[in-house]
């Protein structure tokens, strides 16, 4: 009795302790809660299973928020690895934007020699001439033809570059005082991939006749000298253009300087570009002699007051350099264009373009170029023209604009990369 005694006394008092600290339960309760740890134990076979699955599955619960709100909070915090993998994307852009521009620089190191330098100095000779011939045809065959051109311009001045920048200015110091009546900017840039070409040129009233030809009783060269200044003109013109053997043909090497080739080498060339012509023409200012006494002698095809005309192309040719000497090479490229050429003011739809073959124009752009350079010092000259032509009916206008360059020069400041070799 004893024995039994001591053994059920301190189950009593540890249930009876149990109950009083269990939340949410009285001491006295009967039915102890079965939330407690002691409580359970102190039920009935039945009862305390039942407990005990309630607890359970309440501990499964709060282990699974635990578990939600671990990943939540993992979820929130980014992975390296899954960093990585979301700017991979941009990453990949960035690397093909580079490898492009790498493009530029990427060459045959056989064909062709770097420029080892940073800065560069050059006097330059640039003279500027334009001329316009304008032919009309009458109903019986009959041609006249008027030869002008604005007076052109002798030009001298200082150019310094870093890298691809390269500015500079020049003196006319043929006419100086013509200044004002004519404007030109020539624009041409050239790269290893690509290259590209803008020209504007305007003349007001700064034009002389060269040649008439077709006029009863007048020698062709005998207006030669004469002013015409009922004559103006615009010319604006861009185009770009893609060289397909870049690695190994280099067109900075003969109208650049920035290179050198060392192997003679070719390369096909395609490009596109717009051009936009204006001209006005006042025949009444043209000499006597051209006009008759009652203006009978000019045909009308010649009578018009303006041209105005816009022009969409592609163009295709080919370029090659000829070394023919140690640090020397002869350039020469021709690109012919096609293309569609609209008037001012007119409509032209898809069956019209292809119909009628008065909607296509030709016009060419071509370059020669001869240079001398050692790496460090330079010289050389180059010759560049732009011919645009114009037909409807039985009047024809060519417009050509062409720019000679004498030059020479020396580069200094010796690259990073290049100041150990």
């Amino acid at each position: 009795m004893t024995r039994l005694l001591q053994t059920l006394i301190p189950i009593l008092l540890l249930t009876l302790l149990s109950a009083a600290t269990a939340p949410g339960c009285r001491a006295a309760a009967p039915c102890p809660c079965p939330d407690a740890p002691g409580a359970i134990d102190s039920l009935r076979p039945a009862e305390a299973d039942t407990a005990r699955g309630r607890a359970d599955k309440a501990e499964g619960a709060a282990h699974s928020t635990r578990e939600a709100a671990s990943k939540a909070e993992g979820s929130s915090q980014v992975k390296p690895a899954d960093a990585d993998q979301t700017e991979h994307p941009l990453k990949q852009r960035i690397g093909l934007i580079k490898k492009f521009f790498r493009q530029f620089n990427d060459f045959d190191t056989l064909y062709i020699t770097p420029n080892y330098y940073d800065f560069t100095a050059m006097l330059q000779n640039t003279n500027y001439f334009q001329s316009y011939r304008l032919e009309g045809r009458d109903e019986a065959g009959h041609r006249q033809t008027l030869t002008t051109r604005p007076r052109p311009s002798v030009k001298v001045g200082p150019y310094f570059g870093y890298s691809p920048i390269f500015l500079g200015y020049t003196f006319d110091v043929a006419h100086p005082r013509s200044l004002g009546k004519s404007s030109e900017w020539n624009l041409s840039l050239y790269s290893m991939l690509l290259g590209c070409d803008f020209v504007y040129v305007k003349n007001d009233g700064n034009f002389e006749l060269r040649r008439a030809t077709g006029f009863e009783g007048v020698v062709p060269k005998s207006v030669k000298g004469t002013k015409l200044s009922g004559m103006s003109s615009s010319t604006l013109s861009f185009s770009a253009y893609y060289i397909f053997n870049h690695r190994r043909f280099s067109y900075p090497a003969t109208f650049n300087q920035s290179t050198v080739q060392r192997i003679s080498c070719g390369s096909p060339m395609l490009g596109a570009g717009y051009s936009r012509q204006r001209i006005s023409f006042d025949y009444h200012d043209l000499p006597a002699s051209l006009l008759g006494a009652d203006e009978t002698k000019l045909i009308d095809e010649l009578k018009f007051s303006r041209v105005r005309y816009d022009y969409y192309y592609l163009s295709g040719g080919y370029a090659y350099n000829w070394v023919f000497a140690r640090n020397c090479v002869v350039g020469a490229s021709l690109m012919p264009t096609i293309g569609i050429r609209k008037a001012k003011g007119q409509r032209l739809q898809g069956n019209e373009v292809l119909l009628d073959l008065k909607n296509f124009s030709f016009d060419n752009i071509s370059r020669v170029g001869i240079v001398w350079c050692n790496t460090r010092w330079f010289a050389g000259a180059s010759f560049v023209s732009h011919l645009y032509i114009y037909r409807k009916d039985r009047l024809s206008l060519t417009n050509s604009v062409n720019y000679g360059n004498l030059y020479f020069g020396l580069f200094f400041k010796r690259k990073k990369a290049y100041r150990n070799r």
